[in-house]
């Protein structure tokens, strides 16, 4: 029997992407397949399209995604099509010693929608029943959102702000201007947001930043002046190895620098280690997520997070290509939605 086919985009090999014509897959015995309805570009595609991560190629990326359920496998409950529903693109094994002790994002055998397996920049992809949500009314694009939060809220849960801290964050682009929300409604008294665009600082600064600073040659200067004992928290989302560098500066004794955005792997930054000790900080990773994906959803859908304001462009898949470079290149605002079978 002749397979029926779905347009996709493929990068065939590092800096090469395209959309053409690949069969749509079939779900197996517990997966579910998802007609996709919506799916975010993220930075992490563009680390994957440029080669700078464990991704192996051809692959379809998109790990952000949002849309309907059209067949499931045979051993599938939860489920029936014609359902709304996001995806965890994390899988995890459940079964190796990382798993067991309820740090599944190390899982030894672990997977990823549109990492290390197809995902979602197609009109269909196939996820696990273990890793599907339904998110009942939430519109398509808010949808695509529920990932980068739930990482949001992980990375929050590595490092939340106390009641009365002040929080600074690097970089004022979807990831952001979530975790400034975040913070604010995990006690910080004050946030203060840095970037290099005086567009994105404005909607900070509509989204609740108490204060914003243009990342500029006078930056160092002026926070200095302004808050000379420092931040209890500083966030990192940029992913530029100077300024995660420069960001242990603004630390307040006994600070915490959160490690969030995806540096380039073999890039190396220097920290004195008696700065460390004599001042007692803590430096925080935070991988992907760990089971925040219902959280996610439950606070999109009580509005207690709005992320309207961090959707930019809404394209189509055949437009991805230019996408991607223009991306890259900084040229686009806030988070792209491509939009699939609509």
């Amino acid at each position: 029997m002749e397979k029926k086919m779905m347009q996709a985009y493929v990068i065939e090999k590092e800096r090469q992407g395209v959309v053409k014509a690949k069969p749509i897959p079939e779900p197996g015995e517990s997966e579910v397949l998802i007609k996709v309805m919506a799916a975010g570009l993220c930075g992490t595609d563009s680390h994957i399209y440029l080669g700078e991560y464990y991704s192996s190629f051809p692959l379809t990326p998109g790990h952000e995604f949002s849309g309907i359920v059209t067949k499931v496998g045979k051993d599938v409950k939860k489920f029936r099509e014609g359902q709304r529903v996001v995806a965890d693109p994390n899988i995890f094994c459940e079964k190796c010693c990382f798993c067991q002790q309820n740090l599944q994002n190390f899982c030894q055998d672990f997977e990823a929608i549109g990492v290390t397996t197809d995902g979602a920049f197609a009109e269909y992809v196939v996820a696990p029943e273990a890793s599907v949500f339904l998110i009942e009314q939430m519109s398509f694009a808010a949808g695509v959102l529920v990932e980068p939060l739930a990482c949001v809220i992980y990375g929050q849960m590595r490092a939340r702000p106390q009641l009365g801290d002040s929080v600074l964050i690097f970089g004022v682009g979807p990831i952001g201007l979530l975790h400034l929300q975040l913070a604010k409604r995990n006690g910080a008294t004050f946030v203060v947001m840095v970037d290099l665009k005086e567009e994105r600082l404005a909607l900070a600064n509509k989204l609740g930043a108490d204060y914003i600073f243009l990342n500029n040659s006078e930056l160092e200067q002026e926070l200095k002046e302004k808050f000379p004992l420092g931040f209890n928290l500083v966030i990192d989302t940029t992913g530029v190895p100077d300024v995660v560098e420069k960001a242990v500066s603004f630390l307040k004794n006994s600070g915490k620098l959160l490690i969030f955005g995806v540096c380039p792997p073999h890039t190396s930054i220097k920290i004195s280690p008696y700065d460390i000790y004599k001042r007692d900080l803590k430096i925080i990773g935070s991988f992907a997520l760990k089971k925040t994906f219902q959280p996610a959803i439950n606070m999109i859908e009580s509005e207690q997070v709005d992320v309207s304001s961090v959707i930019g462009e809404e394209i189509t898949l055949e437009q991805l290509p230019f996408q991607m470079n223009k991306f890259i290149e900084g040229k686009t605002f806030m988070k792209t939605i491509i939009t699939i079978n609509q």
